[in-house]
């Protein structure tokens, strides 16, 4: 197999992803990089491209010149005309604008085989370009192919593939701040063993009287010891974590690796450097203390520190996918529906990109669509090589490949990244677009996969010649069309009512240390609820949460860590408390507002990176009532929001940019957001001029088993509080909260779920899974089925039962990706639920595998034990079988067996002593 190398212009991309240059990056002018090649894929000769140095630019004209008596027979990606020895080409199709940093391209085919001109003096609208031209000698083509590749036999797969390595297990942790902990002779004998995920706290509950504001503030640390063996060598490994509260600082074999800001999206550090075969030790410090100038600086919630997310090592070839590195499109799907009133309201938007309403519609009609892959490519080799990223499409769970395209090649220098970029077909050719597609929606989540595979050689001549995959790396993806209008929310074309809940991330007793599979119940729970939707509240979540909204057929409203509340006009002198965190959102002091800003649009960039993948994601939020800050700051907190928003534009042009909570302060305009969310008694306000929705209604606080009512709030209908009432043009709304919450206001605040803190439904969740009747006829959900109520009867309790939860299982793994939820139910003689409320303690009898805290945990009265139930997650790191027994005085003990599995190979370990033990933690 034989692709002739493209010289593109390079897409400037730093660890945030496929970023444009910005405006204070350029400089004036253009510059344009020319090869001649007839094997780019597609067939075309020759290819042009165009980088924009200068200010952004909308409806572009490219001219250049070229000897007499050439021609430009055919061109893809734009309109050409030709006078003599004059091209120009006006507009290309997928980029009708070029924003600051931004790179256009195309190809043409010459007068005839092997004639395609060297072109010289470009301009771009008059402006001359700089820029060389690279002529290789081209290989005859007798015949213009289409710009649509068909499936070829891959190439062959090299030695190293792909690694993933789960390290959540064998830590070890002291909750202080330790001096020399990063040194690996340090003696860290005495610290408790622990797994990942981790929290600082345990058990952390809530009750009417403890609203979970009492977490522990400071450092922590972190060690581990990692076998690297010796295939390893010669190859890049990365340490990769989820999540990490706020502040966390790495090092291998007391090398300082880095240091992240930021607690609520992910990050990958090489350590290729300091990792050495055999024995290595990796130290890790968290510090949640409350920082000035780190996003958020408050909100309605908890700050609680620690690795309270995944941790990978990923060990790839030199030549690699850099991390979350692809960005998977489906052009003819994609129209956003932009206001083109002004100009200001869809910055760093080429309106070019994306098919006509008509053509859209057509697509949708006939459910087909093209796909586009944008690979980021990292080459930390010692030398140039040249490389192009294979793609190939499957239905998810098939082996059935429905399209297989190509990038143009890249000669890619030693210690340098490019974007790869691979379209299967052009908007016009409808006909070899991917036909028949299943679209993702609520009662249909189909999704697809693309297979990156990066073929290499090691000639740096413009030509892969018997390339080899060197990386292989698979992205999850949906066909769907979503459109926030003025007058509503369209899912592939249909206007749908978006009825949803919103969800914070932590779990009663475990704190943010929540697994996969424990999103998954959350996520699943809401969708039994009759609702379709989930708003993030107010922060990036755990990329397990998106991957079960699209499995699950719910739409996702994503939302970065600018956030605000009742606290406007407070600088805190940091005491080391969590009171530290009642702050104005925005900074009071000068000298701390460039590094915030900087620490929001860092937020924004990673929280777009990890999830742009997903169907389910039908937006972007940029934070949540930042009119909560004092008057001399408000225009700036809503110049950052404006600023994000064009950001958000920039990183992903296939979704708007909205904000939570706008109902104040002229927020709600298409100068500072796309869409604005109203809270609370924002519901009653009409918006005609933006797409709106009630992002927050209800605020209702209560205990199990609570009020059978849907409270409504402020979007009740007045004349049948069983009924909402939405405002014209409302896309829809969304209850506060699906779950309760630790929060560092008063206990109020973290009771207000439909759901409690250890994920039991109160009454206000059975009403609507039993009155889903109401609003599932005029919109798409995936449970439509009303199910009756269930509920206690009053009695004295005789016996009590211990069983796995609704969705949960009694098998698990030693990854700590999965758990089981336990739920303890009062009951009479006849087996029937009763709302007799007693202790409860559950204590590990035998096995590995720990509660909240360790290997015993209480339910109490009034705290977890609510209308003669409780519920609490158990897990296990170690592969084993455990029983749990429930005591409970005048009561049968009851127990339950759990099986957990081996995963990542360590079946014959067993649990340390004192693991997980929190009485230990100092």
């Amino acid at each position: 197999m034989k692709i002739r190398a493209l010289v593109l212009s390079a897409v400037l991309a730093g660890t945030g992803g496929l970023v444009a240059a910005t405006a204070a990056q350029a400089a004036a002018g253009c510059r344009v990089d020319y090869t001649v090649t007839s094997s780019w894929p597609g067939g075309f000769g020759a290819t042009v491209a165009v980088t924009n140095l200068g200010d952004a630019v909308t409806g572009w004209r490219l001219s250049w010149s070229f000897a007499a008596g050439q021609t430009v027979t055919q061109l893809w990606n734009g309109t050409v005309s030709q006078s003599g020895a004059q091209v120009t080409v006006t507009n290309a199709a997928y980029n009708g604008s070029i924003p600051t940093g931004g790179t256009v391209d195309f190809g043409f085919n010459g007068s005839s085989t092997g004639s395609n001109p060297a072109p010289t003096a470009f301009t771009l609208n008059g402006t001359a370009c700089t820029g060389g031209v690279a002529t290789p000698t081209p290989t005859p083509s007798t015949t213009p192919q289409s710009p649509t590749p068909t499936p070829t036999a891959g190439p062959p797969t090299g030695s190293g593939a792909r690694e993933k390595v789960n390290v959540n297990r064998g830590w070890r942790f002291v909750r202080s701040d330790v001096p020399g902990a990063q040194n690996p002779g340090y003696d860290d004998s005495t610290w408790v063993p622990v797994a990942l995920p981790h929290d600082f706290d345990a058990p952390y509950d809530i009750s009417p009287t403890n609203s979970g504001k009492s977490f522990h503030v400071g450092a922590g640390w972190y060690r581990r010891h990692v076998t690297a063996p010796s295939s390893w060598t010669g190859r890049r490994v990365e340490i990769e974590f989820e999540g990490s509260f706020a502040v966390t600082e790495v090092w291998v074999n007391g090398t300082r690796i880095g240091t992240h800001r930021g607690g609520f999206t992910g990050f990958a550090f090489d350590i290729t450097g300091a990792i050495r075969t055999g024995d290595n030790v990796v130290a890790v410090r968290v510090d949640n203390s409350w920082r000035p100038d780190l996003a958020p600086r408050t909100g309605d919630h908890q700050f609680s520190g620690g690795i309270y997310r995944d941790v990978f090592l990923n060990v790839t070839d030199n030549v690699h996918v850099t991390w979350y590195g692809t960005f998977v499109t489906t052009p003819a799907l994609t129209n956003p529906a932009w206001d083109t009133s002004n100009a200001a309201y869809y910055r760093n938007i080429d309106l070019a990109q994306y098919p006509s309403e008509t053509d859209l519609r057509a697509n949708l009609a006939a459910r087909r669509s093209n796909v586009r892959v944008q690979t980021e490519v990292r080459n930390d080799g010692g030398s140039a090589i040249d490389v192009y990223a294979r793609q190939e499409v499957r239905r998810q769970g098939s082996n059935t490949v429905l399209a297989t395209f190509a990038s143009p090649v890249r000669t890619l220098g030693a210690a340098s990244t490019a974007s790869l970029d691979a379209l299967s077909g052009s908007l016009s050719n409808t006909a070899a677009m991917l036909q028949n597609l299943d679209l993702w929606a609520p009662n249909n989540p189909a999704l697809y996969t693309v297979t990156t595979s990066l073929v290499v050689d090691g000639t740096a001549d413009g030509v892969v010649t018997d390339g080899t995959v060197v990386d292989s790396y698979p992205s999850t993806f949906g066909f769907r069309s979503a459109q926030w209008k003025v007058d509503g929310f369209y899912l592939n074309g249909v206007k749908t009512l978006l009825f949803g809940a919103n969800a914070h991330q932590d779990h009663g007793g475990w704190s943010n240390v929540v697994s996969n599979s424990g999103f998954e119940r959350d996520v699943r729970q809401i969708r039994e609820a009759g609702m379709n939707f989930i708003r993030g509240s107010h922060y990036p979540h755990d990329p397990s949460f998106a991957d079960a909204t699209d499995k699950l057929g719910l739409m996702f409203w994503s939302e970065s860590t600018f956030w605000a509340t009742a606290t406007a006009g407070r600088e805190p002198t940091p005491t080391g408390s969590s009171n530290d965190y009642l702050a104005d959102g925005y900074p009071q002091r000068t000298t701390d507002e460039a590094v915030f800003e900087q620490s929001a649009m860092d937020g924004l960039r990673d929280m777009i990176r990890v999830n742009r993948n997903h169907p389910s994601i039908i937006n972007w939020s940029m934070g949540n009532e930042v009119f909560f800050t004092a008057s001399t700051t408000l225009s700036k907190a809503k110049a950052l929001v404006s600023r994000m928003r064009d950001y958000s534009h920039q990183l992903d042009p296939t979704r708007k940019a909205g904000m939570g909570g706008v109902q104040r302060s002229a927020l709600d305009q298409l100068s500072v957001c796309d869409i604005a969310g109203y809270n609370g008694d924002g519901g009653k306000i009409t918006n005609t001029w933006m797409p709106n929705m009630v992002s927050e209604y209800g605020s209702y606080t209560s205990d199990r088993p609570g009020t059978y009512d849907p409270t409504y709030g402020d979007v009740k209908d007045p004349a049948d509080g069983t009924r909402f009432k939405l405002t014209t043009g409302s896309a829809g709304l969304a209850i506060w909260a699906g779950f309760d919450h630790g929060t560092i206001f008063d206990p109020s605040f973290a009771r207000m779920g439909m759901i409690d803190f250890y994920r039991l439904p109160k009454n206000q969740w059975y009403w609507y899974r039993a009155n889903k009747a109401r609003w599932t006829g005029t919109t798409t959900v995936a449970d439509p089925t009303p199910v009756a109520r269930e509920q206690s009867t009053s009695g004295t309790a005789t016996r009590m039962t211990l069983e796995a939860g609704k969705n949960s299982s009694t098998t698990i793994t030693n990854d700590g990706t999965t758990d089981t939820q336990l739920v303890v139910t009062m009951r009479n003689a006849s087996g029937a639920w009763v709302n007799n409320n007693r202790a409860v303690t559950l204590t590990v009898t035998s096995g590995p595998g720990i509660l909240p805290g360790g290997k015993t945990y209480t339910f109490t009265p009034g705290t977890q034990m609510f209308d003669g139930k409780a519920a609490i997650e158990f897990r296990s790191w170690y592969a084993g079988t455990t029983t749990v027994t429930a005591r409970s005085a005048g009561l049968p003990d009851a127990t339950i067996t759990i099986t957990t599995t081996d995963t990542v190979g360590a079946a014959g370990e067993t649990e340390p002593a004192n693991f997980g033990n929190s009485s230990l933690w100092r």
